[in-house]
């Protein structure tokens, strides 16, 4: 489904201003000469190839902080139309060792404006650059092939049981969340489930340098984005505003979906809409319950439980599952690894109570605490480490259908967390 995406409020730039930024613009400051100025006590340095750009292209960026970092704020503002957020960058990209990012210019329309770079908030004095796009696009952006169907998973005719890796709260450009990307793809999972969240909201420009480019549109794609062909993965909070640009680049991918592998009914669902009892997501999870293998795992971004807390949005979603044959229930948001008891349909644990939530949000972006609920609904947690969820699909070799579910964590290297209760297994 498609919606409008939401456009971060900003001001018009109209002609006046225009020209008084071009009139004031650095001799030479199209011609790989940087455009520098002051944006709160920082120094900013811009630089481009030239004055007017077609595609994707790299955007040079130097910050100089006085003293302690702070986030790098990217924004587009047309002539004659509202701003247009870019992107955050609050590290500087290991790829280029500075804020520069690539600049996916053919998914915004055509015309004149200037790119400003402010540091701390949108509330700082702004670095800004005069700039012309020139894709063809007078009315709307370029779009990625709606093919998304294509890439769902087929037969899995190996020898040896399907692992399934799970992880969310990643993609930021930084070293950790693209030391665990690359982790990742060297295992070689059947299927990559990605949790949810792309730093910091997910736009067209935050997708491509963030996720990465995508294996969906060349044939080798970049960071999370290199298992992109392997990858089924649910909308995050982050994402909420940026819809579209999300849909787009999992080419036309629906905001809930559905999928069997390896004899495992996989239901991918929306934490930000309603899954209360009677909405569309509730029904649509109703539907395909009814004709479920033995094995569901469900995914989506917030978790319905996080400590003793529970998400009142989800708890009739909860009750359907559990009391339907639901096993797992994967989510990210909460930034550790946590892996909570059996717990019934009214998330008590009962000595009946069969389904459980494990949370992997630990990829790497702004670690969080290992969680602790004194009510003893945490069998065990891990904080402050980067590291992953990974699956085994028991019985589903050669063909199979799944019997049981196998899990573990596992760290940025891809070792098993070996700390009691780290691991377990499900039979469905």
């Amino acid at each position: 489904m498609m919606m409008k995406t939401r456009r971060r409020a900003g001001s018009l730039l109209s002609v006046a201003v225009l020209a008084g930024v071009l009139a004031a613009a650095p001799q030479g400051a199209f011609a790989n000469e940087p455009n520098c100025g002051t944006s709160g006590s920082s120094t900013v340095c811009v630089t481009l190839p030239a004055s007017t750009l077609t595609g994707a292209t790299t955007i040079g960026v130097t910050v100089t902080f006085p003293s302690g970092r702070a986030p790098v704020i990217v924004t587009w503002v047309p002539s004659g139309r509202p701003d247009i957020y870019l992107m955050t960058k609050s590290k500087p990209s290991p790829e280029f060792g500075d804020y520069s990012f690539v600049w996916p210019t053919q998914k915004y329309l055509d015309g004149s404006g200037v790119l400003r770079v402010q540091v701390g908030s949108t509330a700082a004095t702004p670095v800004d650059t005069l700039v012309t796009l020139s894709n063809g696009n007078t009315t709307d952006f370029q779009h990625s092939l709606s093919n998304w169907g294509s890439y769902l998973p087929g037969a899995w005719s190996s020898l040896a049981d399907p692992v399934v890796a799970a992880v969310g709260d990643a993609a930021a450009d930084e070293v950790n969340p693209n030391t665990l990307a690359a982790t990742i793809k060297a295992t070689s999972p059947a299927l990559f489930l990605y949790l949810g969240d792309i730093a910091e909201q997910g736009s067209f420009t935050e997708n491509l340098n963030n996720y990465g480019a995508s294996a969906l549109d060349a044939p080798a794609g970049t960071l999370f984005g290199a298992m992109a062909s392997s990858t089924q993965p649910t909308l995050g909070n982050h994402e909420a505003g940026h819809v579209v640009d999300w849909t787009d680049y999992w080419h036309g991918r629906p905001d809930y979906t559905s999928f069997t592998f390896g004899g495992v009914k996989f239901l991918d669902l929306d934490s930000n809409a309603s899954m209360k009892r009677g909405s569309p997501q509730y029904l649509f999870v109703q539907d395909q319950l009814a004709s479920s293998p033995a094995c569901v795992v469900t995914y989506w971004h917030r978790p319905t439980i996080n400590k003793s807390k529970i998400a009142a949005n989800f708890k009739r979603m909860w009750a359907l599952l559990a009391a339907n044959g639901g096993d797992l229930v994967l989510n990210g948001h909460v930034h550790n690894m946590t892996q909570y008891v059996p717990l019934d349909a009214s998330l008590l644990a009962t000595a009946g109570a069969h389904m459980r939530q494990l949370i992997s949000g630990a990829g790497g972006h702004t670690l969080a605490n290992a969680s602790i609920d004194p009510g003893g609904h945490i069998q065990w947690s891990l904080g402050k480490t980067t590291g992953f969820l990974a699956l085994t699909l028991v019985g589903a070799r050669n063909r199979g259908m799944a019997t049981a579910i196998n899990w573990e964590f596992r760290d940025i290297n891809g070792t098993r967390i070996g700390a009691p209760g780290s691991f377990g297994s499900i039979t469905c």
